[in-house]
């Protein structure tokens, strides 16, 4: 763009702010905190048809009466309120615009007050991106993943190519999301730089920006699946790698352990027993999953062994499974040998009484 324009650009943009301020001071003075300026106007990435991005924020719900939409030179105008709450989400990074907390300049507001409490959310936000990974942050990437793998599961339930290319970008937004936090970062240009901002950070999948064109560039339905299900397991590769330096493995207490041998036998052993003897495959398959989930808890929670019971299920030959069942309980009870702790197994009622009411037992 020339001068001319950009001049023309910002003059009619200082008129924009002019009339909302206008209206802020005639209507609605003590409904809204404050006015700024974010998105490309403020970054100084914008073109000829750029809208005016303003940060207006409410701390009522009649505020929300000075908003509108509308096309001006044509360019489309969307100036809506946020609230002090979706403000405190950014900082926290619990809402991706994570910018509109950081990059804004600021040009109205009710009062110093108002101010003063929008840059201790800059602040806030400001430690995070600053600061170390940490545990609170990778459960928060973990929710943009989750929900990526959430949608390439609806994704493989398609077959119409506009519905799977849809979800495939459902996909793309929360992976982006994802890298984003593991570097915990935020985009700073809008989404037409958003691939490049990636790209630059410091902690990225190999190859992240081929498998990514790969899915914006794949023909058909099942080329699109297959180029998501190849980001997405490089994005779940990477947030592997910084989860495992970042959490402090887990180790086994007698505490935490107390009592998880002994609910294994309570609530799946005998089941597996019965199944076997009656060929029951559902509920030896059933009683399976749910058991290997269990192990798979101890495992995150308090640092057992991995243990993968469902490797080996064979629906035509549950005398195996069961063999199998017996061998991940052995391994399991090895977790209570190296803490010397003694499976409880009572040989009668009397010696349980005795055991469980202690000294009340009269």
């Amino acid at each position: 763009m020339n001068e001319v324009t950009i001049n023309k650009l910002k003059q009619k943009n200082k008129e924009l702010i002019d009339i909302v301020i206008q209206k802020v001071r005639n209507e609605y003075e003590n409904d809204i905190d404050l006015i700024g300026i974010c998105g490309s106007f403020f970054t100084g990435d914008f073109h000829e048809k750029s809208d005016l991005d303003l940060l207006v924020v409410l701390n009522n719900d009649r505020g929300w009466g000075f908003s509108k939409c509308f096309i001006l030179d044509d360019i489309g105008y969307d100036f809506y309120g946020s609230t002090w709450a979706k403000l405190e989400d950014m900082a926290k990074f619990d809402n991706t615009f994570v910018s509109h907390a950081i990059d804004v300049d600021i040009v109205y507001s009710r009062n110093n007050e108002c101010v003063e409490r929008f840059m201790r959310l800059r602040e806030k936000a400001l430690n995070i991106i600053n600061g170390p990974m940490n545990s609170d942050l990778l459960k928060k990437t973990k929710k943009h993943l989750d929900n990526a793998i959430l949608s390439y599961g609806q994704m493989m339930l398609e077959d119409e190519i506009g519905i799977v290319r849809k979800l495939s970008g459902d996909v793309i937004n929360n992976l982006t999301n994802t890298v984003c936090y593991l570097n915990h970062n935020y985009f700073k240009l809008g989404v037409k730089h958003q691939l490049e901002e990636l790209i630059a950070m410091e902690r990225v999948p190999r190859d992240f920006e081929k498998y990514f064109n790969n899915v914006i560039f794949a023909k058909s339905v099942e080329e699109i699946k297959q180029a998501t299900e190849i980001l997405i397991k490089a994005v779940r590769e990477l947030y592997d790698d910084i989860e495992a330096e970042t959490i402090d493995m887990t180790v086994p207490t007698k505490d935490s352990l107390k009592g998880t041998y002994e609910e294994i036998w309570s609530n799946w052993r005998n089941k597996i027993q019965y199944a076997l003897k009656h060929n029951d495959i559902f509920l030896a398959f059933s009683s399976g999953v749910s058991c290997h989930n269990f192990y798979n808890e101890m495992h995150i929670s308090r640092g057992t062994a991995l243990i993968n019971l469902m490797k080996d299920f064979q629906a035509e030959n549950l005398e195996e499974f069961s063999n199998t069942f017996s061998e991940a309980m052995e391994i399991y009870r090895h977790e209570y040998d190296k803490l010397g702790m003694q499976v409880v197994i009572y040989d009668s009622i009397d010696e349980f009484k005795v055991d469980y009411l202690g000294d009340y037992n009269l």
